[in-house]
């Protein structure tokens, strides 16, 4: 039987990944409008599409050898939620979570998935890819393209 032990590298990237969730909005946090998503959501969708959907089923619904993560999400809360994320965890016999710690992608990007889980579950988020909410778009556009002035002037 395979068992997995919280390590010290586990707590030290479990401090790192609340005490970066802490400078942004809160883990779960999310907007869904008319069954479109805040950005910060549908990036969720994209990580969980890249690093969850092959063992999770489409839109985290589950499959034969992996569970439903939005339920997953509800029970859980955040903590152990991205705590199982990165340390990984025994399912059951022969069923196995892979840990996530050395995969940067997916360990920055947390919170995301947890947001995109918990707007399916109870946020009214439909199946299949989300669409961003237009004026949010606009604003992350706007950062976006005001970032890049920023740093073509510290260039010259």
């Amino acid at each position: 039987m395979m068992v997995f032990k919280r390590s010290p590298l586990f707590a030290a990237l479990a401090a790192i990944l609340l005490a970066s969730t802490a400078l942004a909005s809160e883990p779960g946090d999310y907007v869904v409008e008319d069954g479109k998503v805040d950005p910060s959501t549908y990036e969720g969708y994209l990580v969980y599409t890249r690093a969850c959907m092959a063992c999770h089923g489409p839109d985290g619904l589950g499959s034969s050898f992996a569970p439903n993560l939005i339920q997953a999400a509800e029970r859980l809360g955040w903590a152990e939620f991205a705590g199982t994320i990165a340390a990984g965890r025994e399912i059951q016999p022969g069923q196995v979570m892979p840990s996530f710690a050395d995969d940067p992608y997916v360990m920055g990007n947390i919170p995301k998935i947890f947001s995109y889980m918990l707007a399916r579950g109870e946020g009214g988020l439909g199946r299949g890819r989300p669409q961003i909410i237009e004026s949010m778009q606009e604003e992350t556009e706007e950062a976006a393209d005001a970032g890049e002035d920023g740093n073509e002037a510290a260039e010259e």
